[in-house]
């Protein structure tokens, strides 16, 4: 039955005793925002009064989260900002909280106010459909009609939708916008503005806009013309109600570039521009986007939801690599070195100029990076098969998840070796060709040199020879310039580089005064030329060995297309013939065009007939592919995730597809991770994530960790761990065995006292990426040393208030005592609703830890083997010290019990880290169960004495004297005055929070001094966001 709600706001009734009844959400809904600050962000008050009708609200079609967020972005368009365009309003919601039903009835309710043309741009023509089924939910199928910019876009006679549309939806995608009519008269920019004209005040919504981020910096031409496209729009159209949607912009400022309608920069805000508001939100961290988000809801332009993962798994699950992998890889290490050797002596030999070399390294790291990524994931193949066939067996559904298809590289090869192949393709053999063809230092212009005539001639001809080929080369690099696949590494700036650096002396080249100076140039080409033949014969020869695509091979395996819904951004595949040759295919089918393929696919796993399903993360956007209770196919989903990104919001965005509302069973999601060590972190990411949002981790595959630390802890423990091989930094713990044969290995891929990565938090990823470069056994152990450095340092770092992501939680295993000291409220704007309020709160942190924590923290879970309470073994003054023991895994190291560390908990202290118990044992005795209860001491009597008694006391006063004496004691001679060993200290902070955004100015010259941001939780799990120790900011707000 539906449950009847009172929501704070109203609904235009067309009958006045009709009564509405308001749906709950058919899922539980979380704020996404870092320790749900947004629980103390208080919502503007509404005065919109909505105008849909009585059935689409009975209906059940909008549930009350969604109406609320209709009714706010129909607020926020009543307003317009200072430079007089209309507010625009951000959808930040996740996967299955309903974005798609949300903008349709924003639009709905549009059309009902007469406002009857709409715009939608998504990333995807598939998404139309999506569009109008959501359309047809709310009840206004059958009103407003979706019609696609591009439905005839492969027909030879294509008419322009906008000519022949009164009124609806035009659906078009962003790749459409730069794309030319059938007439070739108007881009279909143009069209949508003169369909639109100039007073247009009707709703567009921008789907998916991180998609268009980057406008202000470089990019490809096509890119680089969408994001433009974007902006002239909205500029064109001032009066166009804009609806953003995108579950990542505030974790990712950069894209926001394109949301020029939340009145974040611009006129009468703090950032002049774009490009200053992402240099100041990147320069101050985590808190910064946190603030944002703050400041938005407050202005009433911005809603993050997500459904919650209560009752979603998650697992990580190691991949063994087999010893023919092991030999590949390994192989493919030393061909790299051997390519990074002669890339080097061959650009001194040719005189490469600077620029050119700028080029070329970026290149021949990009491809390091993309082939031995390549690896991992084929890697991973077999072993999902696995998972994935087992799953089926227990009648459960599968999903497999990709970031890339590798068509690119089967593209390519076609184009080189023609339709009819001998075998299929291997990306990573793919990645290393291109690289030494297109790359190689002189590789286009050693044949021209070689096929040159050896006659003699005079000098003066030899300098017109010379000039020719100075001529023919900058045409090779102008060409090169042009290239799509170039254009994505380079800077602009680096097209007009030199290939070789001839008129960098002047007495050489185009000066070349006499015949031997161009005969040894010539000498060095043809050497150059041959260097390159013989690094394409040993990729050759690698490539025999080197896996083929994983997407083809996934298929092959679970028995053929007839079984697998591919749901992919591929137009179409390998299929190997009668006479064994290979062949590409479309994907399209006798009554399926390949534009509907996908839609097909997902039919299919949907309805049964397939009940395994391969998404790209290009295809993964918008589609349903959960136990929907309305499909037919509502058996657990699988999700394996064979390639995760980065970005944990991305790969939460990926998983959305299996995880939705309505669903029957909650999803589990399979981490894939090898014994690399650049995989490890972006599973680190995206387990934080999941585990914020209430997933819970499934031991039924795996036996790692119940408990992740944070990504900057990791990284931090990279850079120290990477320090102290290098021999830059002392040890934290016992270097490996092999850790001089670790520096070899880092030295050759560029990580060396001399290399020019920078050894910083913000080169970790490029850092993992090069380590990829390093056989795999030396990986295992680097690995295996990053998990001791970070279990030793992270912990302390945090309690020491040392933290490198500028964020510190005072509360972490501690007490945390709070109260409002000040608040302050501004005068209203154009760019607000409601007045900002600024508050000062103080709070006082107990850096020990009471009976009561110590229960609720660390006592919930059954104690195993060593843990349990110790107690010291030495009884002076009838006192006696307590301590408890409690065992820390990280992932991969309960095979290996030497790993193992220990959380030492006090009641004075609180947590700290010890490597072993060698030194405990020495002075303390573990608690025996079987002991008789009067010789037993009391842990709870013990700890609760200890606690009362450790404040403002060292533990040399406490081991030396009566407490039932005064209070104050002076310090003995076992300690100098001051003395703060064991002393359980109660230090007072001041923290400023609320709207920091609009006095930002102020509060960035004292950040600039001091740095000093900061994180509140208190033990009741509230939280807040802001600046500590701001007296000289409360004196520039009064």
């Amino acid at each position: 039955m539906a449950n009847l709600l009172l929501l704070p706001f109203e609904i235009k009734k067309e009958k006045s005793k009709y009564e509405f009844i308001i749906r709950d959400h058919p899922s539980t809904v979380i704020e996404t925002s870092s320790s749900s600050i947004f629980n103390n962000v208080d919502l503007p008050d509404t005065s919109y009064i909505l105008d849909l009708p009585s059935e689409t609200i009975n209906s059940g079609g909008l549930s009350a989260i969604q109406l609320e967020t209709i009714i706010y972005s129909c607020q926020r368009h009543e307003q317009n900002l200072s430079d007089g365009s209309r507010a625009g309003y951000l959808i930040g919601e996740g996967a299955g909280v309903g974005k798609g039903r949300i903008a349709a009835g924003i639009i709905f309710e549009n059309f009902i106010r007469g406002r009857k043309k709409s715009i939608w741009l998504s990333i995807s023509t598939d998404l139309k459909y999506d569009a109008e089924r959501d359309l047809r939910d709310i009840g206004c199928g059958d009103k407003i009609a979706v019609h696609a910019v591009n439905k005839l876009k492969n027909s030879k006679v294509r008419t322009d939708v906008t000519e022949s549309t009164k009124e609806g939806v035009i659906f078009c995608t962003y790749s459409d916008l730069i794309m030319t009519s059938a007439t070739k008269r108007l881009l279909c920019l143009e069209q949508l503005l003169k369909w639109c004209g100039p007073n247009f005040d009707g709703v567009i919504v921008f789907d998916e806009c991180h998609l268009t981020n980057d406008i202000n910096f470089s990019g490809p031409t096509n890119k680089r013309k969408i994001e433009l496209a974007v902006l002239q729009l909205q500029n064109k159209l001032p009066n166009a109600r804009i609806v953003y949607i995108s579950t990542t912009a505030v974790s990712e400022p950069r894209s926001m570039a394109s949301m020029v309608r939340l009145g974040l920069w611009g006129k009468d805000t703090l950032f002049k521009d774009c490009g200053q508001f992402i240099e100041n939100v990147n320069n101050f961290g985590e808190i910064a986007g946190d603030m944002i988000a703050m400041e938005m809801r407050r202005r009433g332009s911005y809603v993050n939801r997500q459904l919650s993962f209560k009752d979603v798994m998650y697992q990580i699950v190691e991949v063994c690599q087999l010893p023919k992998f092991i030999t590949t890889y390994d192989s493919s290490v030393k061909l790299w070195l051997h390519l990074r050797q002669s890339f080097t002596e061959t650009t001194e030999l040719v005189d490469l100029g600077p620029k050119a070399q700028k080029i070329m390294w970026t290149n021949f790291w990009s491809a390091h990076h993309r082939f031995f990524r390549c690896l991992c994931i084929s890697a991973k193949v077999t072993h999902s098969v696995k998972l994935a066939s087992e799953a089926v067996k227990r009648g459960e559904s599968v999903v497999i998840g990709l970031q890339s298809t590798g068509e690119a590289y089967t593209l390519q090869k076609i184009l080189d070796d023609g339709s009819g192949m001998s075998n299929f393709v291997s990306p990573a053999k793919i990645v290393m060709l291109s690289l030494v063809e297109k790359y190689f230092p002189a590789s286009d212009s050693l044949q021209l040199l070689a096929e040159a005539p050896n006659s003699k001639v005079i000098v003066g001809g030899k300098r017109k020879s010379v000039s020719n080929l100075v001529g023919t080369l900058k045409k090779i690099k102008q060409e090169l310039t042009e290239d799509a696949s170039y254009c994505e590494i380079i800077d602009s700036s680096d097209a007009s580089a030199p290939v070789f650096d001839y008129h960098s002396d002047t007495d050489t080249d185009s000066k070349l005064k006499d015949e031997e100076a161009a005969e040894d140039k010539r000498i060095k080409l043809e050497n150059a030329w041959l260097i390159k033949q013989r690094l394409l014969e040993k990729i050759e020869e690698l490539g025999t060995i080197l896996p083929l695509n994983w997407m083809d091979q996934l298929i092959d395996e679970f028995g053929g297309q007839e079984n697998v819904a591919e749901i992919s951004s591929r137009k179409g595949r390998l299929v190997q013939k009668n006479n064994g040759l290979v062949q590409y295919e479309p994907r399209s089918e006798k009554d399926v065009p390949l534009d509907l393929i996908n839609i097909r696919e997902r039919e299919r796993f949907m309805n049964g007939e397939k009940k395994i399903a391969i998404v790209s993360a290009a295809a993964s956007c918008g589609i349903s592919l959960h136990a929907d209770r309305r499909a037919k196919n509502q058996s657990r989903r699988i999700y394996i995730s064979l390639e995760l990104p980065n970005s944990a919001e991305l790969a939460l965005q990926q998983f959305g597809c299996t995880h939705r509302s309505n669903q029957a069973k909650a999803p589990e999601f399979i981490f894939l991770v090898p014994e690399l060590a650049g995989e490890r972190r972006s599973a680190l990411i995206v387990a934080n994530r999941l585990q914020f949002l209430g997933a819970y981790r499934n031991q039924r595959l795996d036996e790692g960790s119940t408990e992740f630390e944070e990504t900057s802890d990791y990284d931090s423990a990279v850079l120290d761990a990477i320090n102290v091989i290098m021999g830059q930094k002392s040890p934290v713990i016992p270097l490996p065995v092999d850790y001089k044969d670790i520096r070899a290995a880092l030295t050759k891929v560029g990580l060396g006292s001399s290399s020019i990565l920078p050894l910083t938090k913000d080169g970790v990823p490029e850092i993992l990426n090069r380590i990829m470069g390093i056989p795999v056994e030396l990986q295992a152990t680097l690995l295996q040393y990053f998990n001791g450095v970070r279990s030793t340092i992270s912990n302390q770092g945090k309690m020491n208030g040392r933290n490198d992501s500028k964020i510190l939680d005072l509360a972490l295993n501690k007490y945390a005592y709070h109260r409002k000291v000040l608040k302050f409220s501004s005068k209203t704007s154009k760019n607000f609703i409601a007045p900002a309020k600024i508050d000062l709160h103080e709070i006082e942190v107990d850096s020990g830890l009471n009976w009561r924590t110590l229960k609720e923290k660390w006592l919930t879970k059954s104690r195993k083997g060593v843990e349990g309470f110790y107690f010291s073994k030495e009884v002076s003054n009838g006192k006696q010290d307590v301590l408890l023991i409690r065992k820390i895994n990280t992932v991969g190291e309960c095979r290996n019990e030497g790993n193992l560390k220990y959380n030492l908990i006090r009641p004075s202290t609180g947590v700290e880290i010890v490597p072993s118990l060698a030194e405990i044992t020495k002075n303390y005795v573990p608690q025996i169960r079987s002991m008789p209860k009067q010789v037993k001491p009391n842990p709870k009597a013990l700890w609760n004495f200890h606690y009362d008694h450790s404040k403002n006391c060292c533990i040399h006063d406490y081991w030396l004297k009566r407490h039932s004496e005064k209070p104050n004691l002076k310090p003995t001679k076992e300690c100098q005055e001051g003395c703060q060993e064991g002393v359980r200290s109660c230090p007072t902070y001041k923290l400023l929070a609320g709207s920091i955004f609009l006095v930002w100015k102020e509060i960035e010259s004292i950040l600039r001094k001091n740095n000093p941001q900061w994180k509140m939780q208190t033990s009741s799990a509230s939280s807040s966001v802001g600046v500590r120790e701001i007296t000289y900011c409360i004196l520039l707000i009064t």
